[in-house]
Parts: structure tokens; C-alpha cells; sequence
């Protein structure tokens, strides 16, 4: 019976075996063979860049010449990026992203928000004005006294994610622009130093096993010339009038080179880069061919009032490492969200697209809506799909599998057959020496 078996099977693989041989070669096809490493880097990196959102409001008791009105005129907003670099929350940034929350700046706010909540709260005092006449009223009103006695500021700092969330933070560790003094020391000599900030903060809003990016250790080994992509949100896609805002937070990449290393006013190092950077980018980061953050963007280049692309700068890893350390956590590169977001790109790679799908829907159901996930699963549905019956892995596996079966089978049955002509012969010359022998003298 077992020997009917084999042959069955000996006799399916020969007819069956080119035509699985070719499938199983096609489907291990790798789907970015053409693909550079920092194109993987970059998608690998997208869903733990963050934007960073700060919002100064207002509630202001208006008196627009007799009865006062309480209203909250439209807060000013500004943007940033970030990067998650521990699971439970933890995010660096630019100093200069969240400043306007951490610092008072009255002197600046007050005026702005003021004058908004005058045009909102006196349409009766302003009607019949215009142009030049209307301003002029708003200022006045904001000027007098009372109404500057009678405004509120409120401030929200926010990290929106790019899966659509959006979470409350606070600020653990931060150090102003480079322009900034910060203090003094003394050197040696006695004489004293001024020191200056270093641009970066560390913010902290609740979450767990979020995904996050790979904060190099040093950037000692970067060299002029090396490939460097940023990822941000800069406030032109971010507010752009054609685009839908269904999109806005999901981060754009940029592409370019170290080009050189300089130091900033402050006397601490930077890294140039021509990679695109504009406002909203400041914060994001800058990460090499493997995936490594080793900067965030920091500050752009300016001729008269135009940005000047092409020569853009970074807060070294080091920087954001100490930053980290004294905002008292130690980033992290792994996650269980990243364990099946990393194994999922790296069998959609190899064309395993089923076990894949299962990864990156395990990653959705973990943190659901990050467009990216989202992007690829419907990749790698469709691709599974055109594959048909015999071309998904579960076929294929089994098929290896009556494969393995067979080979065992060949190799008893081989085996066997071997054995019992060996036995065979051995038995047909005893014979024959029996039969020479019994013929031979006495």
C-alpha cells in the first residue's frame, strides 16, 4: 500500500513539478528589486512622523462703547514636525516649534488676538467703514485700557498624528533657538561664556506600542555626499487650497545629500543638506539609507525675504539624544506595532503577499488609520488577488509540502529497491558458488 502511495505521488510531482516550480520562482519576485534603500527607509519611517500643532486663543470682554461682550476670536496657529521616539509618547522637535507655547510672548499675542476679538465683538461701531478707516477704529478700540485689562490667553499644544488622531502634550525638556542666550559659565581662564540654545524639545502625549523611528547614536560616520530624506509637513501641502484636508497629516518626503557641516551661531554643530525644507518641515526628520533619524530640521536659508532651497540644516543625533536624556527617557526603535509593520514590509518585499496582508492588518487593528498601512494593504490585496489559486503562499505551501512528501518517498522506495537487488544478487552468486561447488571432484 505504502509503495501505491509513492508511486502516485512520485508520478503527480513529475507531471505537476515544472508548472509549481514557476510559480513558487515568480511569486518570490522581489516587488522593490528596483526600488532604492531609502525609498523602504522612508516608508518605513512615515507612520511615527508627527505634526506638531500650537495654538494661542483667546477669551476677551470687549466694550465696544457701552455694553461688553464676552467672545473668542480665531486663535493663531502655527506647525511643526516631530518624531515619535518611544512607544508610550515621547516626541522631539525644534525648539522654535513649540515656543510660542512655552514662552509669553503678550507683547506680540495680545495686540493680534485683541484686534480679532474688537472686528468680532463691534460689527455696530465699525458698520460703515472700510479699508484703512475700519483698521484704524479696530486699533483704537483694542487700545483703550479697558479692553486690554479684559483678554485671556489660551494656549493648546497638540500632536495630530498621521492616522488621523490627535493628542494633547506637554513639553518635558526645551531649549530655544540658537540665537537665544540661555546663560553663562565661566571658562578656564575665569572669563565668561554665553551660552546658547540648542533648538531642540522633548514633548510627551499618552500612547503605547505607537510606532517610532531609529534615533541614531552619533553621526561620526556621515560623510558629504550621503543620500538623506526628510520627512515633514510643510505648511504649503499642509494648507494647500486644492488639496483635501483628508490627507493633511500624512507626512511628504523629501530627497537630497549631506553637503557639508557648519556650526550655528550658538557654537553648536549642524548638518547641511540640500534636501527641500520649508516652514512646517522644522522638526521633522532626517534619516539615512537604513532608516536612522540623524537630525531634525532646524532652520532654512533666506536672501532678503526669500527662501533660497538647497541649503537647509539639521540638529545633529546627539543633540536629540541629550535632549531625551534630560527629559529622562531613552529612545527606543521597536515596538509591537513596528515588529509587524517591519516583518510586513519585509514580506511584501519577497512577494509573500498573504502572510504580509496579515501583518499589516494585525498593524491596523493595533492603531487603526495610518494611511500608509492602509496603502499598502490595498496593495498587496490587489497583488494577492492577481495571483490566483496556485500563485498564494497557503497553495504553494502545501505543494512544498507534498513536495517534501514525495522526495521522502522516492528516497524509501529508492532505497528499498536498492536494497532488495542488492539482496537479490547476493543471493543469485551464493547460489552460483553452491552450484559450482556441489559440481566439482569429491
Amino acid at each position: 500500500m505504502k509503495i501505491k502511495v509513492c508511486r502516485m505521488l512520485l508520478l503527480a510531482s513529475a507531471l505537476a513539478g515544472p508548472a509549481f516550480l514557476s510559480l513558487a520562482a515568480a511569486g518570490a519576485a522581489p516587488v522593490w528589486a528596483g526600488e532604492t534603500a531609502e525609498t523602504v527607509a522612508a516608508v518605513r519611517t512615515r507612520p511615527a512622523v508627527v505634526m506638531i500643532g500650537v495654538e494661542v486663543g483667546a477669551t476677551a470682554k470687549v466694550r465696544c462703547g457701552g455694553e461688553v461682550v464676552t467672545v473668542q476670536p480665531a486663535p493663531r496657529g502655527w506647525i511643526g514636525s516631530g518624531a515619535i521616539i518611544h512607544p508610550d509618547g515621547w516626541v522631539v522637535t525644534n525648539g522654535h516649534v513649540v515656543r510660542p507655547y512655552v514662552e509669553q510672548n503678550d507683547a506680540e499675542d495680545v495686540p493680534i488676538l485683541l484686534e480679532r476679538a474688537v472686528a468680532q465683538a463691534c460689527p455696530a461701531a465699525l458698520q460703515g467703514l472700510a479699508g484703512d478707516a475700519r483698521a484704524a477704529r479696530i486699533r483704537a478700540l483694542a487700545a483703550d485700557p479697558a479692553n486690554r485689562g479684559g483678554i485671556t490667553l489660551e494656549k493648546k499644544l497638540q500632536v495630530p498624528m498621521s492616522n488621523g488622531k490627535t493628542y494633547p502634550a506637554e513639553v518635558k525638556t526645551y531649549s530655544p533657538p540658537a540665537f537665544v542666550v540661555v546663560g553663562t559659565t565661566k571658562d578656564a581662564g575665569g572669563a565668561e561664556r554665553k551660552e546658547y540654545g540648542k533648538d531642540v524639545a522633548i514633548l510627551k502625549f499618552e500612547g503605547k506600542d505607537l510606532p517610532v523611528v531609529r534615533l541614531a547614536k552619533e553621526t561620526r560616520r556621515l560623510h558629504v555626499g550621503q543620500e538623506i530624506i526628510v520627512l515633514g509637513f510643510p505648511g504649503v501641502v499642509a494648507s494647500h487650497e486644492m488639496l483635501s484636508q483628508a490627507t493633511r497629516f500624512l507626512p511628504s518626503v523629501t530627497f537630497g545629500r549631506v553637503s557639508g557641516f557648519r556650526i550655528d551661531v550658538g557654537g553648536h554643530r549642524v548638518i547641511q543638506t540640500d534636501a527641500a525644507i520649508i516652514q512646517g518641515n522644522s522638526g521633522g526628520p532626517g534619516i539615512n539609507h537604513v532608516g536612522e533619524v540623524i537630525g531634525a530640521a532646524t532652520f532654512t536659508s533666506f536672501q532678503g525675504d526669500q527662501v533660497v532651497q538647497g541649503f537647509n540644516f539639521l540638529i545633529p543625533a546627539e543633540t536629540l539624544q541629550e535632549a531625551a536624556q534630560k527629559a529622562g527617557v531613552t529612545p527606543q526603535p521597536d515596538s509591537a506595532f513596528m515588529r509587524l509593520w517591519d516583518r510586513g514590509i519585509q514580506l511584501y518585499q519577497r512577494g509573500r503577499y498573504g502572510r504580509a496582508l496579515a501583518r499589516f492588518e494585525a498593524a491596523d487593528r493595533m492603531h487603526p488609520g495610518f494611511l500608509e498601512v492602509e496603502r499598502l494593504k490595498e496593495d498587496v490585496t490587489a497583488r494577492y488577488a492577481e495571483r490566483g489559486f496556485l500563485g498564494r503562499e497557503g497553495v504553494q505551501w502545501t505543494l512544498w509540502g507534498v513536495g517534501l512528501v514525495v522526495v521522502v518517498c522516492a528516497v524509501w522506495f529508492g532505497g528499498r529497491w536498492a536494497s532488495d537487488a542488492l539482496t537479490r544478487r547476493i543471493h543469485r552468486v551464493v547460489r552460483e558458488e553452491l552450484q559450482k561447488g556441489g559440481a566439482g571432484p569429491r
